[in-house]
């Protein structure tokens, strides 16, 4: 059981890293959201049961809790809960016109009493609802000399 809870545990940080640092991003909110309530309820139960496992068990196992509840400490679970909200695309700029997946958009979100919070990311499309963020402050003089095509549709 421990041992099931632990891979799950390690897959949400890696997800969480992810979307914190804009490398993976989604589109679906309950996915987003699954992902953040995660990483700040798991951590307590699994710290829990690495302390009641045998005393043989490296101490590294029992550190990635602590330390992953001091770093959600450190960088204060309300601003989480203004993160939750993915980015939604409000108007597609450029496409690539080698690759229909890479694009830059005007992209915005709710981050709830704060407003409203806007970029322009060049965006590389791995599905419908999974993307990598390439650039998050787009610039012309990023995307001269390729071949770009203007867009500029709002969604």
């Amino acid at each position: 059981m421990i041992k099931l809870v632990r891979v799950f545990f390690y897959l949400i940080v890696v997800l969480f890293i992810g979307d914190v640092t804009d490398l993976f991003q989604t589109k679906l909110s309950i996915f987003k959201s699954f992902i953040y309530y995660s990483i700040l309820l798991l951590p307590i139960p699994l710290l829990i049961m690495e302390l009641k496992a045998h005393c043989s068990e490296p101490i590294l196992r029992k550190a990635i809790p602590i330390l992953t509840i001091v770093g959600l400490v450190y960088l204060n679970p309300l601003k989480l809960f203004f993160n939750i909200q993915p980015w939604q695309t409000q108007q597609v700029i450029l496409i690539n016109e080698n690759y229909e997946n890479h694009k830059v958009e005007l992209q915005s979100k709710d981050v709830g009493a704060l407003g409203y919070a806007k970029r322009k990311a060049e965006v590389f499309y791995l599905s419908s609802y999974f993307y990598i963020v390439l650039s998050k402050s787009y610039d012309d003089r990023n995307f001269m000399g390729i071949n770009w095509k203007r867009i500029d549709s709002k969604k």
